[in-house]
Parts: C-alpha cells; structure tokens; sequence
C-alpha cells in the first residue's frame, strides 16, 4: 500500500511513528517486567521465566522488525494504520494529518470503509 505524503506530512508521520515505536517498547518491557515479577514471586522457576523472557523479547523485536524496518516514505500511511490497527496510536496522534490522509490511514487500518 504506497501513499505519497507532502514534506510537511512527512514531519507529522515521524513524529506519530515515533509515538508508536515507542509505545511498542513499552508493550514489551511491560510484558518482561511483567515475566520478571511472576518469577520474583516464586509462580516461575528460573528456567520458566528464562524461555518466557527470551520469547516475549523476541515476538516484541519481530513486531517492531515487520512494522518498521524497511519502510521508506512511500509505505508510512501503511506503518501508520498498522499502528493505529493495533493500538500503539490513536485517532486523535493522527488529527494533525488532512482530512484525506487521515481517511485513508483508516480505511487501510479498517476503521473505516472504502464508501465512507
């Protein structure tokens, strides 16, 4: 899905990438600490709470990995809907965008149809 954004859109994306990116690692230093927490109170053995930790740190970098690497300006307002189809952005991170912009983060994100 390739959307050409304006320079000053460009600017904006970054900054609702940047959001989104960050809020992915804290879904994912949240999901460890939460891992860490279980086994410091004894409900993991190391083990356990050793092969969770690996796993959760690894399905967290393979999110960022096939949501952000490799995606140039042409492929933002599909990073964008990605994000805001799970939940690290909002409707409201992407207001600063045009009516038209923002109608089509939407519909790629399916928050909205194609005839709306």
């Amino acid at each position: 899905m390739y959307y050409t954004l304006t320079k000053s859109q460009k600017k904006i994306a970054r900054r609702v990438m940047d959001k989104g990116l960050d809020n992915d690692y804290q879904r994912g230093l949240k999901k460890a600490a939460d891992i860490i927490e279980r086994w410091k109170n004894g409900v993991l053995n190391n083990k356990d709470a050793y092969m969770k930790l690996y796993e959760s740190i690894n399905d967290t970098d393979d999110i960022i990995d096939d949501r952000y690497n490799g995606k140039g300006g042409s492929r933002w307002v599909e990073v964008m809907a990605d994000q805001l189809s799970n939940g690290v952005i909002t409707e409201e991170d992407i207001s600063e965008f045009d009516e038209e912009v923002q109608n089509v983060i939407l519909i790629f994100a399916g928050k909205r149809g194609i005839d709306e």
